[in-house]
């Protein structure tokens, strides 16, 4: 089975820019970055495709039962769940407006 490419900047989407944006601004170990890129898009489908709507700060979300196991899988990977909550907010809110 032959590796994936990853599309260069010209040819990417504003939606995987904007993950890559938020993945740079929050996570500073470049050897990481490749995981929690992943976990964003894999987050970002899941969000969009859902019927999730996203609610003022104040209040707690309701996640689908599939953003729940995207979360569980990523964290048991490793990858810290602080970072995957900032990165979390910063593409609910994107998506959200």
């Amino acid at each position: 089975m032959g590796r994936r490419k990853t599309p260069r900047p010209e040819h990417q989407g504003p939606h995987e820019l904007r993950l890559r944006e938020i993945v740079n601004e929050l996570v500073s170990d470049d050897s990481q970055k490749q995981a929690y890129l992943a976990f964003a898009h894999e987050l970002a489908v899941a969000e969009r495709s859902s019927s999730f709507v996203h609610r003022p700060s104040s209040e707690v979300p309701d996640f689908t039962p599939r953003t729940k196991r995207i979360v569980q899988k990523w964290f048991r990977r490793g990858l810290s769940g602080h970072l995957m909550w900032l990165i979390g907010e910063r593409i609910l809110n994107g998506y959200g407006r």
